[in-house]
């Protein structure tokens, strides 16, 4: 508020505190010049807010994190493949997720292989006892518990395109199939042994309906045995056949087996077959036909 002082300016006469007339007095007062008043503005001063605030109503600052927690779950996602710098797929979503699930990958997982993802991956080899390379291979994905055994590629058609009629082995993915006219006609599970027969071209030498062996240990029977070669090891007959059963009938390995990696090497050098299976080579098969092993 602005406030205004009123100053009373006197003319005053000097006495002395000796007893004068008084009539003197008065007249010096008659003659003293009159009062003169004097307005002044004083300007008010500048007003002030003074606001206190204790360190408990100081405003916080807040941190969010920009990189949301993915979420990972055991068996959420898997990996079947070799992921390298540059890779871009779900598998890489899926080592990042559980490489920042672990501790090791700080980023925003995505589905690209690049920098960031290749020095996770470095660090988690680094500590957990494996080759430390950059690259997440089967070894890295097991130790996550992600790797899953990849499916076989599809039979290839051009393994029969030149020959008419035959059969092709594929010991590596425990399958064989079927060739009529340069086309695959029946794809079926096989058991084998892991080294023999040699990848090659080989001719049907002959077909018995009914054979026996040792060569497990005990004696078995088999039956629809289309022989091709010899074991390169004893000279023992080599076809396919259907699996084999003991004097009792029962069969030295379920059906269900037969074509699984867990019975892979099973067999002495032979290719076993499921019964309706081995029928069915029988029937296709003549001597001199092509049977071809891949791998």
């Amino acid at each position: 508020m602005e406030r205004r002082l009123l100053l009373v300016v006197l003319g005053l006469v000097m006495t002395s505190c000796s007893s004068g007339d008084s009539s003197d007095q008065v007249a010096e007062a008659a003659n003293a010049p009159e009062t003169t008043t004097v307005e002044v503005v004083v300007e008010p001063d500048p007003v002030v807010e003074v606001s206190t605030t204790s360190s408990t109503d100081a405003p916080t600052t807040s941190t969010t994190s920009t990189v949301p927690e993915p979420i990972v779950e055991p068996g959420d996602c898997a990996i079947s493949t070799t992921l390298i710098r540059g890779s871009v797929s779900e598998e890489v979503l899926c080592i990042e997720r559980h490489l920042w699930a672990a501790g090791y990958f700080s980023g925003q997982p995505d589905d690209v292989f690049d920098t960031e993802t290749a020095q996770a991956v470095l660090d988690y080899q680094a500590n957990s006892n494996l080759i430390v390379d950059g690259i997440a291979g089967q070894q890295t994905s097991e130790m996550l518990g992600l790797w899953v055994t990849p499916p076989p590629p599809e039979p290839d058609p051009a393994t029969c395109a030149d020959f008419d009629n035959g059969s092709v082995i594929d010991r590596e993915f425990q399958r064989s199939w079927l060739c009529a006219e340069g086309e695959i006609t029946h794809v079926f599970p096989i058991t084998t042994a892991w080294n023999q027969p040699d990848p090659a071209d080989y001719r049907v030498l002959e077909k018995d309906m009914e054979a026996s062996s040792t060569e497990t240990g005990s004696y078995t029977e088999m039956t629809h045995f289309v022989v091709f070669t010899r074991g390169k090891f004893q000279g023992a007959r080599v076809g396919y056949h259907s699996v084999p059963t003991h004097p009792d009938g029962e069969f030295i390995q379920t059906l269900e087996s037969v074509g699984t990696e867990e019975l892979h090497g099973q067999s002495s050098g032979c290719i076993r077959a499921r019964p309706d299976d081995a029928i069915l080579v029988w029937d296709h098969l003549e001597v001199g036909d092509t049977v071809r092993v891949i791998s």
